[in-house]
């Protein structure tokens, strides 16, 4: 007798007397079994990885833009320092060159906070390729079971935005999370959230129509009022069910400020935002409300096919909240960057040369941040939850997080679960990814092995053999010169569009 998962696809095969119509679905767990085989979903292996049945794949091929540079074409692998920051870099983690040259189709399509801090190395096809691959492997690990996605800092929801609209194209239409568990000390972007929820599509609606108001009305004087109004925001958000009308603009008060910003804004320790406005003229204004519908509408779309949940608290509140069946995906406030190497056997080394950026407003985001940040990770690590960091390459940073790698990982492989690249906005600082597999998660141990062909396949370079660092000039291939040619003329309209695509800013 056949039951399938009414919900995430799930196919069962159950031979005994017991009736399993409506029991709960052992893969995701929220979707209930109903009799018979559907014409698509998944079934499990003996192996319990997922296997699709029948199962239409999403069309999905990464954006190609521009070519990918070379060591010299980087500030941070200058002088001395910089020539011992290169050497730390090949012996102890994997360079993708071309981490930012391949982003996810339709990059800006969730880019409902723009200029905003962070966004765009989570719109990477590298990043998208991590998670899918560790999340199948989570789930063979878990016997069966679909992780859940969670991210203390989850910002303006990059992450698990695209991972929940590409990840099922990447891997073979099975769904990567059977839910995402999200927090953010942000205030106004989980009100946002919570809000996006509550009212599904007129959300969009209603503050294209106050933005159109906002917008005709002076700008400079509207825009003094309204981050001065933002002030005592925390205190209006604070008890929602109080004032709703209150809470609604006050959270399109936040959007609108920070769409009509220069460069980023940044909160205060009050809540109150920081920002400096841009001179749009009329015509600008007018195509600025359209992308924020578009955008704005492809977000709600999105956190109402989840099973999503947010709220506003520390990230070690949220990390609290995390199982080992779970994946957790950090990407957190970023201190300085530095390229200095601590020496062997410093204490701490995620706190060598950490000095704080005050990037997000909301304290230190230096040495004792970073500090809380690594010994949440070792605790999730040590009961069997796989997380996913993303930083600053800081030498200490890398040195502690690979520190963590479990499992019997010798000390020549720990560079394999640690990918660095270029920031997405400046030749002058040097971003990591790494995998921390979890005590007991064999399969996600042995990512780098399924992730390396996978990423070569897309025309990505070879991270196994350093080829970034090979002392010659890589033609591109007629395949990917053809690809290239076709989104050059993209690519540049989303420059021109996009007004924090230059800036130097983390999520």
């Amino acid at each position: 007798m056949y039951y399938h998962c009414d919900r995430c696809g799930y196919i069962h095969h159950h031979t005994g007397a017991l009736d399993q119509c409506g029991q709960p679905c052992r893969a995701c767990g929220s979707g209930r079994l109903r009799r018979g085989r559907p014409e698509r979903g998944y079934v499990l292996t003996n192996t319990f990885h997922a296997e699709p049945y029948n199962l239409p794949v999403p069309a999905y091929q990464p954006v190609l833009t521009g070519q990918m540079g070379t060591p010299g074409d980087f500030n941070y692998f200058s002088g001395v320092a910089g020539q011992s920051f290169r050497q730390f870099v090949c012996q102890r983690t994997c360079y993708v060159g071309r981490f930012t040259n391949l982003s996810v189709p339709q990059a800006n399509q969730f880019g409902w906070l723009s200029p905003y801090t962070g966004n765009k190395h989570n719109r990477s096809h590298f990043t998208q390729l991590v998670l899918a691959h560790v999340a199948r492997a989570k789930f063979a690990d878990n016997k069966g079971r679909l992780p859940r996605l969670i991210e203390p800092f989850v910002g303006s929801g990059q992450i698990f935005l695209n991972s929940s609209c590409w990840g099922p194209a990447i891997n073979d239409g099975i769904p990567l999370f059977r839910s995402v568990l999200a927090g953010d000390l942000n205030h106004y972007v989980v009100a946002a959230y919570r809000l996006m929820q509550q009212y599904g599509p007129s959300f969009v609606t209603l503050y294209v129509k106050q933005s159109a108001i906002w917008d005709g009305n002076d700008q400079a004087g509207i825009y003094r009022q309204l981050t001065a109004d933002l002030h005592g925001g925390k205190a209006v958000l604070s008890d929602p069910d109080a004032d709703p009308a209150a809470v609604l603009k006050t959270v399109f008060k936040y959007i609108w400020l920070v769409n009509r910003c220069v460069h980023g804004t940044k909160l205060t320790d009050n809540g109150g935002l920081v920002g400096t406005l841009r001179d749009l003229s009329e015509v600008q204004l007018d195509e600025l409300r359209e992308r924020e519908r578009a955008r704005l509408g492809a977000v709600v779309a999105q956190v109402l096919a989840v099973d999503f949940s947010v709220e506003w608290q520390d990230f070690r509140r949220t990390c609290a909240e995390a199982e080992s069946t779970d994946v957790v995906v950090m990407d957190c406030p970023f201190p300085a960057f530095t390229t200095l190497v601590p020496p062997l056997g410093h204490p701490s080394p995620e706190t060598f040369h950490a000095q704080a950026a005050h990037t997000y407003g909301v304290g230190d985001d230096g040495a004792a941040l970073q500090q809380a940040i690594l010994e949440a990770a070792a605790a999730l690590v040590a009961k069997g939850t796989t997380v996913i960091l993303c930083n600053f390459a800081n030498p200490g940073l890398v040195r502690a997080y690979s520190e963590l790698v479990q499992n019997g990982v010798a000390t020549e492989d720990l560079k394999y679960f640690t990918y660095t690249y270029r920031s997405p906005s400046t030749t002058s600082e040097a971003y990591q990814l790494t995998i921390l597999p979890g005590l007991g998660n064999a399969n996600v141990t042995r990512v780098p092995t399924t992730l390396l062909p996978a990423w070569l396949a897309c025309g990505g370079d070879d991270v196994a053999q350093q080829e970034f660092f090979v002392p010659r000039q890589r033609a591109l291939s007629v395949a990917d010169q053809a690809y290239q040619d076709a989104h050059d003329e993209s690519e540049e309209e989303r420059q021109n569009e996009d007004p924090d695509y230059e800036m130097n800013l983390e999520d």
